[in-house]
């Protein structure tokens, strides 16, 4: 796949320059290797500008491995490298790569800063092998080969359930799929937010697999299940020498997540079209990104029709991942969820929602190989921290009923009135929310439309609920507790089943502390 747009090149006075001096990049992106920018994806653009602090004839040796690098590994590596380097020109203050800068660079790097040492000493090593180092002393190869480096940690984030960085705490994340359904149903959350957060909530993917996702990949199969199912071929991110969409992975989506995809993909073709002023084709259609920037939509207006699906087919109109990940936040943050645990706005990122999933399945009794496959690990060397994790996760789940910061869990999502009365001011005619096993009613509800909820349980969670503050609530919370002691004891001390009721014991405490403050003034 060639691609020569948004790429810079140099211009040089003698002939055919043009031609020895472009290269393309891992993912199939042009690049003149002597400019001074390399674009190497939709992603990376690296500025390659920090090689004229090295030495001269060092220099020239460099920019050929690196282009050695950008034509076979991802640009995510070739970007982790760039820093590296520049780093190592920073700390050390060196111009070359000699075993005085090595051992300065590897002496300021703490413990679990070593894996930056190793970056650094892989690169050198390769242009050994490719026999660009005749302007690096043998005695740095001979220092840095004795020299044993560990890996970065991986997992801390899992292992340490960080409130900011880990995974959801099931509170979290039941609150999550509460409140975007609630958001969207109330207009507050567009099409393509719900969307691309049910993707991420669902899957668990990377974002920049989500961002490789064309239209054409989602289908109703039964070659999967042996019955009707949604489901997604999703391209895998780390394929060692693969391209783009080299490697795709079927994976099963429920029904709800169809809805919102199905529905988002209509409403975007229908933009692009509009945009084009012209019907697509069916395979122009399938060709599609899921998710597409606004930019890419201008520029394909400037593409003549015949040429259309050749760029479509390409990488250049998928979404940037920094955008979708910004799409993610956005969305998130629209939902106004606090967390339980730090009583602040919840924070995203597209790696909780891939914690989550894992930790989720070790808790259900999923193995390493299992895990590896649910996350699209190409192994299992990377998913034990899940398993690893399971008690110390299940300990601290139990504990959140008791926490004083359960108040800020945000799972009643209603608004309390005075009485019935001031409820029929809003809604006439209220219907009255009962709770049948204690004999009393607790609210009305905001809404004339007709609902299968469970009631109470189901009310406590919903936005439309408008509980009475003279109402017996303590009743209600009375009944649910309960009903969780007699499951705990009937399932044998099964937490997962015992605990399916919580948010709604949450939301009737938050109810109960806000009739509180409503009667004492």
């Amino acid at each position: 796949m060639e691609n020569n747009l948004n790429h810079e090149h140099v211009n040089f006075d003698f002939a055919n320059e043009s031609k020895t001096t472009t290269t393309i990049s891992h993912n199939g992106f042009e690049f003149d290797y002597l400019s001074s920018r390399w674009t190497l994806n939709r992603d990376i653009t690296v500025d390659m500008g920090f090689l004229d602090s090295f030495v001269r004839p060092l220099r020239d040796d460099i920019r050929e491995a690196f282009a050695y690098f950008a034509e076979s590994n991802s640009p995510k590596y070739v970007n982790n490298l760039v820093n590296m380097i520049r780093l190592y020109l920073r700390e050390t203050g060196c111009d070359d790569f000699s075993d005085i800068g090595f051992l300065s660079f590897k002496n300021k790097m703490s413990k679990p800063l070593q894996y930056k040492v190793a970056y650094v000493r892989g690169f050198v090593r390769q242009m050994r092998f490719l026999k660009l180092d005749k302007h690096i002393d043998d005695a740095v190869f001979k220092l840095t080969d004795q020299w044993k480096i560990s890996g970065n940690d991986k997992g801390v984030a899992v292992l340490t359930l960080d409130p900011e960085t880990g995974p959801f705490s099931d509170l979290e994340f039941q609150a999550i799929g509460l409140h975007s359904a609630h958001r969207y149903a109330e207009g507050k959350l567009r099409t393509d937010e719900y969307a691309c957060l049910s993707m991420f909530k669902a899957t668990g993917r990377r974002a920049v697999q989500i961002g490789s996702i064309k239209c054409k990949d989602f289908e109703y199969s039964s070659k999967y299940t042996g019955s009707q199912t949604y489901s997604v071929l999703i391209p895998r991110a780390k394929v060692r020498g693969g391209k783009f969409r080299s490697v795709l992975v079927p994976y099963g989506l429920v029904n709800s997540v169809a809805q919102i995809v199905e529905l988002h993909i209509k409403e975007q073709t229908a933009r692009v079209e509009g945009a084009l002023g012209r019907k697509m084709t069916p395979e122009e259609k399938g060709e599609l990104p899921l998710f597409i920037d606004t930019d890419v939509i201008k520029e394909m207006q400037q593409i003549k029709p015949d040429a259309l699906l050749d760029y479509l087919k390409s990488e250049l109109p998928h979404i940037k991942t920094a955008s979708l990940t910004r799409k993610l936040n956005s969305a998130v943050k629209k939902l106004k969820i606090i967390s339980e645990r730090t009583g602040e706005p919840l924070k995203s990122t597209s790696y909780r929602f891939r914690y989550t999933l894992g930790t989720r399945a070790a808790r259900e009794g999923a193995g390493t190989l299992t895990i590896a496959r649910l996350l699209d690990h190409s192994d299992t060397q990377n998913v034990g921290v899940y398993v690893a994790n399971t008690p110390e996760h299940a300990i601290h789940i139990s504990k959140i009923m008791n926490q004083p910061l359960a108040r800020y869990a945000s799972m009643f999502a209603g608004k309390l009135v005075e009485n019935e009365g001031e409820a029929n001011i809003e809604n006439a005619g209220a219907a009255r929310i009962p709770c049948r096993e204690k004999d009393c009613d607790v609210g009305s509800c905001g809404s004339n439309s007709f609902c299968q909820d469970y009631a109470p349980i189901a009310c406590y969670l919903c936005p439309k609920f408008r509980p009475w503050a003279d109402a017996p609530h303590h009743l209600i919370l009375e009944w649910l507790v309960e009903e969780r002691d007699r499951l705990k004891v009937d399932t044998n001390g099964d937490m997962q089943i015992a605990s399916i009721n919580d948010n709604a014991i949450l939301a009737v405490c938050q109810v109960i502390q806000l009739c509180r403050e409503h009667n004492n003034g």
